[in-house]
């Protein structure tokens, strides 16, 4: 599968870090964002093929960023992978539908086989 955009949008510089190299050395293209309002910003620029989601982030909910991309047509279909220290609220993953729900602390190996399993048109993990 050739290389695909891919952006991250965490807060955590360590954690964004390590994602970010895994994913380079599996040939993607990726962005990282420490806030959802610099995700939001580039976003249009961007044009990711999928989003690897933080649900606490300093400035908004990243429940709010999966509403923004269902509502824009060309990012209706982006999946995105959720990543939090949270336990899933059912509700809210219902209701956004993203690709998987992933809570931290996690196996690297298990994200870059959620993220390889999305960018193949998969099945989502969980809302479908």
């Amino acid at each position: 599968m050739a290389g695909k955009k891919i952006i991250i949008v965490d807060d955590d510089a360590l954690l964004s870090k390590t994602i970010d190299i895994c994913l380079r050395k599996r040939g993607h293209e990726v962005k990282v964002f420490y806030s959802g309002v610099d995700a939001v910003r580039h976003l249009f620029d961007e044009k990711p093929d999928l989003m690897v989601l933080d649900i606490k982030l300093p400035d908004c909910n990243g429940w709010f960023l999966t509403k923004l991309l269902e509502k824009l047509e060309w990012t209706e279909k982006v999946p995105v992978i959720v990543i939090s220290v949270l336990e899933p609220d059912r509700g809210k993953v219902a209701e956004s539908k993203p690709f998987a729900y992933i809570q931290k602390p996690f196996d690297m190996g298990q994200l870059t086989q959620t993220v390889e399993r999305s960018l193949s048109g998969e099945v989502p993990l969980v809302g479908a």
